[in-house]
């Protein structure tokens, strides 16, 4: 598959020889010559210099016959005007652009870019997928004790869902004392309570080992 890129950065850069790595021809093109020779030098002749809104420097890197056009430059005008230029001038099946406002997400898709990848959600995924989506939540320190009480929520899919209580491995020193299940029914936890995806279990816990009960409750299968 050939694929052209306009804006040879960072983000541009890697998408290139990440694509040639998988065995794709890829051409880049960017409007500055330093991007362009460091392209050169690390991935070889595959970057070219010029401004990727001109219908002649897109004619001039084969746009025609490219199966995809990407648009990874800093500017989200230059993307836009780019990306159209590529499908509407050399009908390019494919188009694709990184939008750095995200107000300008609705003006690209009703331009008919395919696919408008916001670098804001980017950013904002790739730091909720760096958080736990089941935190650890530490109520209160049991006074004069090295203990605390915690709050837990058994993730779904976790390894302990449909689990007895009793054939659940807790830390020496932990006590689960009560479940609050997904609808708010709140049950004194025995040795025979089960345990269900999205419980939330409020436990005394040594703070020593508050993090193992934590690893123990969350566990996926």
């Amino acid at each position: 598959m050939y694929v052209v890129i306009a804006g040879g950065g960072r983000l541009g850069g890697r998408l290139a020889d990440s694509l040639i790595s998988g065995g794709h021809e890829v051409y880049v093109i960017d409007i500055d010559e330093q991007i362009v020779n460091q392209l050169r030098n690390t991935l070889g002749s595959i970057a070219g210099h010029g401004d990727a809104t001109r219908l002649a420097t897109l004619s001039d890197a084969g746009v025609a016959r490219a199966s995809v056009f990407i648009a990874t430059t800093g500017r989200d005008e230059d993307n836009l005007a780019a990306c159209q230029l590529a499908k509407t001038r050399f009908n390019v099946p494919k188009t694709a652009a990184v939008v750095q406002n995200p107000d300008h997400v609705s003006l690209f898709e009703t331009a008919g870019i395919d696919d408008v990848v916001s670098s804001t959600d980017l950013i904002l995924s790739r730091i909720a997928g760096a958080l736990p989506a089941h935190p650890l939540v530490r109520l209160m320190p049991v006074t004069g004790r090295s203990k605390e009480i915690v709050g837990i929520k058994i993730p779904a899919g976790g390894a302990v869902a449909g689990l007895p209580l009793r054939e659940v491995n807790v830390p020496y020193g932990s006590l689960i004392s009560l479940v609050i299940s997904a609808n708010g029914h709140t049950e004194v936890a025995t040795a025979q309570t089960v345990l269900q995806p999205e419980d939330e279990i409020i436990a005394v816990s040594p703070v020593e080992t508050t993090d193992s009960l934590y690893e123990t409750l969350t566990e996926m299968r």
